[in-house]
């Protein structure tokens, strides 16, 4: 399904598509397909960028240690160049320019453990050179276990429509990082790649308050907040959908957000979406925000 909508009628501003879709955990052929399906529909809408969320191509960890090393082994994008080169040929050109795609790459100086990074394909290339992929910083502890943290790495991309800095998932959580790219990199967008849960269990027994989707919650929560605190945009694509070995759900709702923390398209909890807004005035909105008088008088 697709959910489009039109920002402005100036065709000379950026279209994003981001896809809200359900990585499956031991079918990167089926997953494949997936972003191939979605590549099809975003290119012939025009769109500009598109991004996919995390582990789009390998899907999600799972608890049985010795068969998830296996397959995330076979899974590694070190494997699936020849892949990737061919999605660029295919798909990349004057109108879509940039695709971001998350997944994991080898950590060589530790043979048991991956990176986990989000690169953009694009005509120029070499995107897994250093300063062309971001590296995950912080990592739930599961992901701990076969993960390596990128140790505040950094990634800007920049183009003719603005500046894009990225995070993964739980990055968003931590506020350092994304007051560098804000503050230092002067980014006007936020590019989050995401596999977030669900489920999470709050519970306040006095108060007769039980919360047992937390981690939807927060990820309601975080993502204007992320925005207006900034005054970015913010394009996230969460995973959506049941983990398919697993008894979790990713809480999808991807989505963009304006500099003002406003929603501007968001996409389901439960089931897959495309999502496009065309035409988006970023820099402007970014300006807007920054120069209100109101805002700027608390400060």
């Amino acid at each position: 399904m697709i959910v489009e909508k039109f920002f402005s009628e100036n065709l000379e501003n950026i279209s994003i598509g981001i896809a809200n879709i359900n990585p499956k955990t031991k079918d990167m052929e089926g997953n494949k397909n997936s972003i191939i399906e979605a590549l099809n529909l975003f290119s012939e809408k025009k769109v500009n960028l598109v991004i996919f969320p995390e582990y789009c191509l390998s899907g999600y960890f799972w608890e049985n240690e010795k068969e998830c090393r296996s397959y995330m082994e076979k899974a590694c994008l070190d494997h699936l160049t020849d892949w990737l080169d061919e999605i660029v040929r295919l798909y990349i050109n004057k109108t879509l320019q940039y695709i971001v795609f998350n997944g994991l790459i080898k950590n060589k100086e530790d043979s048991n453990k991956y990176f986990n990074i989000s690169f953009v394909l694009d005509q120029t290339g070499n995107y897994f050179d250093q300063d062309r992929t971001y590296k995950k910083t912080y990592l739930p502890r599961f992901e701990k276990e076969y993960i390596s943290s990128g140790i505040n790495d950094t990634l800007v991309l920049e183009t003719a429509w603005g500046k894009f800095g990225f995070l993964t998932c739980w990055d968003i959580y931590f506020p350092r990082l994304v007051q560098k790219l804000v503050n230092i990199k002067k980014v006007d967008a936020l590019i989050v790649n995401a596999a977030w849960r669900k489920q999470g269990e709050r519970e306040y027994k006095g108060l007769n308050i039980k919360e047992e989707s937390y981690y939807k919650f927060l990820w309601n929560l975080i993502s204007p907040a992320l925005a207006f605190q900034n005054q970015v945009w913010v394009f996230a694509a969460n995973a959506v959908g049941p983990h398919s070995l697993e008894g979790v759900d990713f809480c999808g709702g991807s989505g963009i957000w304006s500099p003002s923390g406003i929603n501007m398209l968001k996409g389901s909890d439960i089931k897959e979406e495309l999502l496009i807004l065309h035409n988006i005035d970023m820099i402007h909105e970014v300006e807007v925000e920054r120069n209100d008088d109101e805002l700027k008088g608390i400060i």
